[in-house]
């Protein structure tokens, strides 16, 4: 089972995620946090397996929380999501050592899946 940490300043988003996870029994969410300062803490304290990061937060934003998380922990999987969906979100997210990018429109456990690829052993 792949242990989540879900990032996203908006509960509803939050609540929606975890409602997704807790529909397959591969992923368990083990926290969640509001924003990216919030984010590298749980993720120190915890290490989940995957972390679910959106970009735009209040004082740190998902792509310098990626960037901090990846910094002491260069293994950490990371998928960036966002409400926007434009290319250079997917760059950027790249850029800063994500696994991906998913459109806050187009999560789902299959492009969940998809982004993980050979990240981890996940059933399909």
């Amino acid at each position: 089972m792949l242990r989540v940490l879900l990032v996203d300043d908006q509960a509803l988003f939050r609540d929606i995620a975890k409602n997704m996870f807790s529909s397959v029994e591969e992923f368990e969410v083990v926290a969640e946090a509001e924003d990216g300062a919030d984010a590298i803490a749980a993720y120190s304290n915890l290490k989940p397996d995957l972390v679910l990061m959106d970009v735009q937060m209040p004082r740190v934003n998902g792509l310098e929380a990626t960037k901090q998380i990846l910094s002491g922990n260069p293994d950490a999987k990371v998928v960036i999501t966002s409400m926007r969906s434009e290319p250079e979100y997917r760059r950027l997210a790249l850029d800063t050592g994500a696994l991906g990018f998913i459109a806050k429109r187009d999560l789902s456990i299959s492009a969940l899946r998809d982004v993980l690829g050979g990240a981890f052993a996940v059933a399909a």
